[in-house]
């Protein structure tokens, strides 16, 4: 039994310390790619009509997203355009822009929330689609190309 805690204790130290030594870009990277993996690529699936839809976890999914939507923005410190950050400059020359711009996103992840308890499939499909729009929107201004 003393053994088990001892693995768990351990365990649970070493698994931010392995995390310790991302950079800001490895982390919101992570964050936005989490969000997207768990939450928002599911919810389109069953959008798109390429999975069924379940209201349940559609609801389920959306206010997983919602819980996961601010994390990445935690992750823009100036100067974190390093390795394969695809960040743009204009993130730190234009903050009030980028902010703007996240609060819509934000806001039409708050509202899609809301809207998949509905189980009204076309009010589900109109807000989704306004996240996946602000989504583009940002990622014009202040994403660039793949490196």
């Amino acid at each position: 039994m003393n053994k088990i805690l001892t693995a768990l204790l351990l365990a649970a130290i070493a698994i931010p310390a392995a995390h310790a030594d991302d950079t800001p870009a490895e982390v919101r990277t992570k964050a936005f790619k989490k969000m997207l993996l768990q939450s928002f690529e599911p919810m389109g699936m069953a959008v798109r009509e390429r999975a069924p839809y379940n209201q349940a976890q559609f609801a389920q999914q959306a206010e997983a997203l919602k819980t996961l939507a601010a994390e990445p923005f935690k992750h823009f410190p100036a100067g974190s355009i390093t390795g394969k950050s695809r960040a743009k400059p204009e993130i730190w020359s234009q903050p009030a822009k980028f902010q703007a711009d996240k609060d819509a996103f934000l806001k039409s992840v708050d509202n899609l929330a809301i809207v998949a308890k509905s189980g009204d499939l076309a009010a589900i499909k109109k807000s989704y689609g306004q996240v996946a729009q602000s989504c583009k929107t940002c990622h014009d201004a202040f994403r660039g190309p793949e490196k």
